[in-house]
């Protein structure tokens, strides 16, 4: 093997026959797949401690419940069906309320009651005494509320950024291209058996060519054992891309109208904008927007999760 022309076969050295068995591990295997994936969800976890008692309130998000199918279906089976469903969603351009089961259908009920708050506000000497007594404190729940429509326009951008840099077929294309490796070099060195010019050099090339069948076999069999981990990161990969592209919608229009229920314009006095955020209904908003966070996480790590 030491002297083969390396101008004539560029695939680089080849292993020899010896050599099959010390690389006879697939180099993506399941295990590595799932250990991957344990190693990231471990770390969201982590950080996600603060909010530990809020997220065992949401068992699951508004896309996949993964606590077990009464149909027998499995962790993986739900991720591919629910993400090839986001996909068809967002493929046909759904409005992010009818997707899912998820709270942000009832946002919409709470802003509107805010805006009533306000309007009534303006004309109400009682609520007039009660904003002035208390306007600073109402100014900055106004202001938090503000805030809270910024962050989730942020938070939009980022699950859209995530879901751009997602490839969900990059390791399938890389598999196919491993498929092929080597073979080229084969079929150049079967052309150089026809053509070899001596004895020796013909018996040189037969043995190189032995021990490149040998190598193709064993990378047979090493791609036939990462295609499950291969077929699992595309399904999970699928998952979370479609999830990440819904999420953004779902937090962009969130986002908006948490701006709504922070708004000022119409306002009859420097009080009015800050009415709404005496009332019932801006604890149900407020309520409403921490579980529309709480159940975006849920979504997002399920497909991180193997069981």
């Amino acid at each position: 093997m030491k002297n083969v022309p390396t101008d004539k076969i560029d695939e680089g050295a080849l292993p020899a026959a010896e050599d099959a068995a010390a690389i006879r591990r697939p180099d993506l295997a399941l295990n590595m797949v799932h250990g991957f994936l344990r190693h990231i969800l471990q770390s969201l976890e982590t950080d996600a401690e603060p909010w530990r008692k809020q997220l065992a309130c949401t068992p699951r998000g508004a896309d996949f419940d993964l606590r077990g199918a009464t149909d027998g279906a499995s962790v993986l089976d739900t991720l591919a069906m629910t993400g090839d469903a986001l996909g068809e969603a967002l493929a046909r351009g759904d409005a992010a309320a009818d997707v899912g089961q998820g709270v942000l259908p009832h946002l919409s009920e709470p802003v509107g009651a805010l805006a009533e708050r306000r309007e009534a506000a303006k004309t109400d000497a009682k609520q007039h005494m009660f904003l002035k007594q208390y306007a600073s404190r109402l100014q900055r729940l106004e202001d938090d509320v503000s805030g809270v429509g910024r962050s989730m326009s942020d938070l939009s951008g980022v699950a859209a950024r995530g879901a751009a840099s997602l490839d969900p077929d990059a390791t399938r294309r890389l598999l196919d291209r491993m498929r092929y490796l080597g073979d080229a070099t084969m079929r150049l060195i079967e052309d150089r058996i026809v053509s070899a010019g001596t004895r020796d050099e013909g018996k040189r090339l037969r043995t190189l060519r032995d021990d490149l069948k040998t190598w193709i076999e064993d990378r047979n069999a090493r791609l036939e054992q990462m295609q499950i981990a291969v077929d699992e990161l595309n399904i999970r990969s699928n998952a979370l891309r479609n999830e990440s592209l819904m999420q953004a919608k779902r937090l962009a229009a969130a986002a908006t109208l948490a701006r709504q229920a922070a708004g000022s314009a119409g306002a009859a006095s420097p009080f009015g904008a800050a009415a709404g955020q005496a009332s019932p209904e801006a604890v149900v908003l407020s309520a409403a927007l921490r579980a529309l966070l709480l159940e975006s996480r849920s979504d997002l790590t399920a497909p991180l999760r193997e069981a």
